[in-house]
């Protein structure tokens, strides 16, 4: 064995920083020493053969420095500071998911968007709203993830335990189940009702051993009519299956994550798929073939949040529904009468089942592609927060930065209802607000209690004006119209419910009628009071 000295030894060393080793070789701490300054090729490399003669020579002064300036690294820390570093260019992260050959189709932008219904006037035009619990849906395990139908018939849960479970909203509002005194002990004093179950089953994955186990549910997403349902397995596949027909059986397994499936969100014309995983990938499934047609590239950590943007199936409901008025009035002017046919709600809107344009949903012949301009948000649990243009398969995406001296986190992200504003939560009790097409820096920052905790869930109620958002100590309801300078009163206040636990999701129907709302920690660092609270919803001043 060759002994080294302490000056041969840090030249040696200093020799593989600034030249790169054998790529296999590992330093002290473990690392690869090869490349070590980015003149791997893969990470990006050096700028041109000027920066490399510039480090020759600044090698070689060192080397001709005293052995003592050596030894103690001073002379390496200098050489390394004064070389000019120019960086050929930031690539973007590369998807180490296989896309199928041929892929499947975007159909988010060769199908109509499934109608849009929105709130009553009286709900879109109050200044706030009167929020009190009134249900609970028993558990006795953390609930990750919740969704429903467009009609808010059925209500699902899933969670720690590995059971999908259907609630009957219907029933649980109209009081068919009351809860005991005992079940009523830990819940204030408003919530008497108890969530009636209709069914629940397995959320079974196939092992390697091919035998079915059971997996948390850490996301979910369910068709607008209940015909199938879509949920996130620990193994890093989607299980897709029946409702309505058939009930729980296991139609298919979508396979390309390498991680837990953290969120799931059906695209608006119910034909495609969103996916995002602990891997660090989103992905666009295509639902006729099953097949992965695009993958999204751009994130460091873990997906937290996924969200297409609403303004462009609000904007066709528009149209849609001036159609419907014009088409009303020429039949008006023609028999003096409405047809006896027609299916409306109780606030006059159509709800037939038509797509956006008219069309049944099946086709898109008339389906104009000028208002075809889906944007897709994507948040990672590190903070970052990038919108994709859909339409553009290779473009890079834009990020909205978060404010200085805020820690790297988002939780939870939500557009406005009008589609010009989003919303990230932060850890540091702070909730940030950014305009669409206004840079990547937030328009102002929402700043709760310092002792609230971390924003772990959003949504913003059906007057645009009205945000929902929930943090480690309660649920509160911002209004966002309120200024927020220290003179100012109070801009927010607590909905009664939630205490002492990590909320998971905020669930608010299309008419801002009812909002349901879970404690689970998804998988990831928190506590869980395994608390499911219903909510009536009621116009205020």
């Amino acid at each position: 064995m060759v002994e080294m000295s302490d000056s041969a030894f840090n030249d040696d060393l200093l020799e593989k920083e600034l030249f790169g080793g054998d790529s296999d070789e590992l330093d002290g701490t473990g690392i690869g020493v090869g490349g070590m300054m980015g003149m791997d090729d893969d990470l990006g490399g050096l700028g041109g053969s000027s920066t490399e003669v510039a480090l020759v020579a600044t090698a070689a002064a060192v080397v001709a420095s005293p052995a003592s300036d050596r030894n103690s690294g001073t002379a390496a820390r200098a050489a390394i500071a004064s070389v000019q570093v120019k960086p050929r260019g930031i690539r973007a992260p590369k998807l180490d998911i296989a896309l199928d050959d041929p892929p499947g189709e975007m159909t988010v932008l060769t199908h109509p968007p499934h109608t849009c219904r929105l709130a009553p006037e009286g709900q879109r035009a109050c200044p706030a709203y009167n929020i009190l619990p009134t249900m609970a849906f028993l558990n006795q395990y953390q609930i990750h993830a919740i969704t429903a139908t467009a009609n808010m018939r059925w209500v699902f849960t899933g969670g720690e335990d590995g059971y999908i479970k259907r609630w009957d909203f219907n029933a649980t509002i109209n009081g068919k189940q009351l809860l005991t005194q005992t079940q009523r002990h830990p819940y204030v004093d408003s919530v008497s009702k108890a969530g009636v179950m209709m069914s629940y089953w397995d959320h079974s994955d196939v092992s390697d051993s091919g035998v079915d186990v059971l997996s948390p549910v850490y996301s979910m997403d369910v068709h607008s009519e209940a015909m199938w349902l879509v949920s996130g397995l620990k193994s890093g596949r989607i299980g897709l299956w029946t409702v309505r027909h058939d009930e729980g059986r296991r139609i298919t397994l979508l396979d390309k994550h390498k991680g837990p499936v953290s969120v799931l969100c059906i695209s608006p014309d119910e034909f495609g798929l969103v996916s995002g995983s602990w891997d660090r990938a989103v992905l666009y499934w295509d639902l006729n073939c099953g097949k992965l047609a695009r993958g999204f590239a751009g994130h460091t950590s873990q997906i937290s949040s996924v969200g297409f943007r609403p303004t462009w199936t609000t904007d066709l409901y528009h149209a849609h529904q001036d159609q419907q008025q014009q088409q009303d009035a020429d039949h008006s002017d023609n028999d003096g009468s409405d047809s006896d046919g027609s299916d409306d709600d109780g606030n006059g809107n159509n709800v037939s089942g038509n797509t956006g344009n008219g069309n049944n949903g099946n086709g898109n012949d008339s389906f104009d592609s000028k208002h075809a301009s889906p944007v897709l948000m994507t948040t990672s649990i590190d903070g970052q927060c990038l919108l994709w243009d859909m339409r553009a398969p290779r473009a890079l995406p834009h990020s909205l930065l978060p404010p200085q001296k805020t820690p790297p986190w988002a939780a939870a992200a939500c557009w406005s209802r009008d589609g010009k504003r989003i919303y990230v939560g932060r850890r540091n009790n702070t909730i940030d607000e950014y305009e669409f097409g206004m840079g990547a820096q937030p328009v102002r920052t929402l700043r709760l209690p310092l002792n609230s905790g971390p924003v772990t869930a959003l949504a913003v109620m059906g007057n645009n004006r009205s945000l929902i958002c929930a943090s480690t100590d309660n649920v509160r309801m911002w209004d966002l119209d309120q200024p927020t300078g220290r003179r100012a009163t109070v801009p927010f206040q607590i909905i009664p419910g939630h205490h002492g636990g990590t909320v998971s999701s905020i669930l608010v129907d299309a008419a801002s009628r009812y909002m349901v709302t879970t404690s689970g920690t998804r998988g990831w660092d928190g506590a869980s009071n395994n608390v499911c609270l219903g909510y009536e919803v009621s116009p205020g001043r």
